[in-house]
């Protein structure tokens, strides 16, 4: 059997994005972090389901039953929420194709839930994948709420880079969002 290894003295070319050459999605990385930090008592985050009114399933076989037609009950608050550091800690996770983020991409009953959190004490936050250049960042929602109000309609990554703080990217967590989370929140950095 014929193995073939890499050679090291071949350069091989970089992809584009991390997420597409692994054949993850955003989403998808986010979990795999917030598992990663679960095993580690890190943190505990999970990705709140979306409550739906099952309709009508299909039953061609007992074991083979499927939801035929769903509704919506009430619109999601936000797509992540949990415990880190003694705090609640709540976001919600946004991708766009641009160099900027519009605000017509998130609703505004999930700013509303956010700032509430925020009132109350906890981390709230928005992360924002940009995947035309790669990266990802975290933005508070004091500032993100502040953009909004003054009637801008989108935030570009410039704009993220003074505000917000920049999430690295990797391989274990494909997502090091606690990091930048301890940087924003709690000014400081942990030793990995």
């Amino acid at each position: 059997m014929k193995i073939n290894y890499p050679n090291p003295s071949i350069k091989q070319k970089p992809t584009k994005n991390i997420f597409n050459s692994h054949g993850m999605y955003f989403e998808n990385a986010l979990n795999i972090s917030n598992e990663y930090y679960r095993n580690l008592n890190k943190a505990i985050i999970y990705k709140k389901p979306t409550p739906i009114q099952i309709v009508k399933v299909d039953y061609p076989q007992r074991s083979k039953a499927r939801i035929v037609e769903a509704y919506y009950q009430t619109p999601s608050t936000t797509d992540y929420n949990g415990i880190y550091r003694g705090k609640y800690i709540d976001y919600e996770a946004k991708e766009t194709n641009n160099l900027s983020f519009n605000f017509k991409h998130i609703s505004e009953h999930q700013m509303k839930h956010l700032h509430k959190i925020d009132e109350q004490g906890g981390i709230a936050f928005i992360i924002i994948f940009f995947k035309k250049i790669n990266k990802v960042f975290i933005i508070d929602i004091k500032p993100f709420l502040k953009i909004f109000k003054d009637g801008i309609k989108s935030i570009k990554v410039s704009e993220f880079e003074e505000i917000g703080q920049e999430v690295k990217l990797g391989y274990s967590p494909p997502i090091d969002y606690l990091t930048a989370v301890d940087k924003l929140y709690f000014k400081t950095t942990l030793d990995n």
